[in-house]
């Protein structure tokens, strides 16, 4: 291997890295090697420095001095601070400070190590006297990165800005339904906050900010959409989006109807329309129940609602009632196609909501106006719920049950994790206790009683036997009377 490509600290020897070894003991490193092996020779002067190196951070700190020497490479030697944060940079949680390893152009030689421990003093006294100062040595490749950036950064307007990173968007995301849909909900919802017909600066990202309300979830989801959005567009000046950084907001609490409620939902959502609606009345009441029954009883999103495959779900060989869902009807579902079929947790409410007798609402337009209507009728219903909350419902159904938490995340369309982290937290109180007494009491309960039963068996069955083995011996002392006879 030539010398110029060959790396020390790649270098192994009986089984031990040569990080691992002891730079102070340098000259015991393939002691019995050549003096004419290159190799050998290279490594032992990578380790000779690094002890120099570390002597001087030694000497370095008797004199606190905090700017340290380091061996960026086999063949320089960096310095590593706490300095001010460089232009457009920021330090964690917002801090004024950060730790850099600064590259002066120091060789990794004695020579290099002398310079470099007098560079440290230096910018340590500029550090302690407050007079430090990014120069473009001490940037280097950054001076000229922030050069680039800023000349980018004011030739486009906002609005080209977003085209390019919808473009960039469209590199990694289809474009079916589920992808229009988290460009506009996750990306450009957030992004038309911006001012469109000028340049990117702190202040067109200050005027966007300053659109939602601090500890609020569009506050939350805002930052971390500016962040990408600047990361894209080169743009490290953060200060102004971390300024408003806000913490993840609680989730709100869901009312989470019981079976009861769910049951008594049904018959008020079939409540005739008023004569006096207008065409939305073409949505019959039964279409709406219908709807509503589909949803609570197999937990579908609302928009799954129109992905049914409603031929194989009415068919007389489904007799488990099973739902699937073909996400073509639908240009995709939000997590694609179900692993299995979705089976009614209380399959009695197949025949109680009517499900076999196909009512889909007939409304007109875009899957998310058909979904938003779904919404508009609880609400106009005062049902006190929500069409998601059945979903959740459905959930915890599923954990009353005592299905298998892999199970049902099968059967919501999700992963484990996220059935763990989303379904599980709206189990309240209540809910909780009711899984203990179904799960615990009214099991050991049962036991109990199965108990008793097979006690009572089991005495039946010894009075039989003891009744079959004294009819068993009276036959043999009759056959043995009859031999002695004979």
């Amino acid at each position: 291997m030539p010398a110029t490509t060959f790396d020390p600290r790649n270098s192994e020897w009986e089984g031990i890295p040569i990080d691992k070894w002891e730079a102070s003991k340098w000259k015991q490193w393939k002691p019995k090697y050549p003096a004419s092996d290159e190799q050998a020779k290279l490594e032992r002067e990578y380790l000779r420095i690094k002890y120099a190196v570390q002597q001087a951070n030694t000497a370095l700190n008797l004199d606190r001095v905090k700017v340290k020497l380091k061996l960026t490479s086999p063949k320089t030697i960096g310095l590593q601070g706490t300095f001010p944060c460089r232009p457009g940079d920021v330090g964690k949680h917002g801090s004024p400070n950060k730790q850099y390893t600064i590259s002066c152009g120091f060789t990794a030689n004695d020579a290099g190590v002398k310079m470099a421990v007098l560079k440290a003093r230096e910018l340590d006294l500029s550090l302690i006297t407050k007079q430090f100062q990014w120069t473009p040595e001490l940037l280097g490749k950054q001076a000229q990165k922030i050069d680039q950036v800023d000349n980018y950064k004011y030739t486009k307007l906002i609005s080209e800005l977003i085209q390019d990173y919808e473009r960039e968007f469209w590199k990694t995301h289809e474009q079916d339904r589920r992808g229009i849909k988290t460009w506009e909900s996750h990306y450009m919802r957030h992004l038309k906050k911006l001012p469109q017909d000028v340049t990117m600066s702190a202040q067109a990202l200050e005027e966007a900010l300053e659109k939602t309300k601090p500890n609020t979830s569009s506050r939350f989801f805002l930052v971390w959409q500016l962040k990408k959005f600047c990361d894209f567009c080169g743009i490290d000046d953060l200060k102004t989006i971390y300024a408003y950084a806000t913490p993840n907001p609680l989730p709100n609490i869901r009312k989470i109807p019981s079976d009861e409620e769910i049951i008594q939902g049904y018959f008020t959502i079939g409540m005739p329309l008023s004569a006096y609606t207008s065409k939305d009345n073409i949505t019959l009441p039964e279409q709406w129940q219908w709807a509503y029954g589909m949803l609570a009883t197999y937990g579908l999103r609302p928009h799954e609602l129109f992905a049914v495959d409603l031929e194989a779900f009415i068919d007389l060989r489904n007799t488990f009632h099973l739902v699937n869902l073909n996400p073509s009807l639908t240009g995709g579902t939000k997590t694609g196609e179900r692993s299995c079929g979705i089976p009614p947790l209380h399959p009695h409410w197949v025949e109680l909501f009517k499900l076999k007798n196909i009512r889909l609402p007939y409304n007109e337009g875009k899957l998310s106006n058909k979904t938003a209507k779904l919404y508009i009728r609880f609400r106009n219903n005062d049902l006190g719920f929500r069409p998601y909350d059945l979903r959740h419902a459905y959930a915890i159904r599923g954990h009353r049950l005592r299905v298998p938490i892999k199970t049902m995340a099968d059967y919501l369309g999700h992963t484990v994790q996220e059935h763990t982290k989303t379904y599980q937290r709206w189990m309240n109180e209540d809910t909780n206790l009711e899984i203990y007494k179904e799960v615990v009491i009214h099991r050991q309960g049962t036991s109990k009683e199965a108990m008793k039963e097979r006690i009572s068996e089991l005495e039946a069955e010894n009075l039989a036997l003891k009744a079959e083995n004294a009819t068993l011996k009276q036959l043999l002392i009759q056959h043995q009377l009859g031999e002695l006879l004979s």
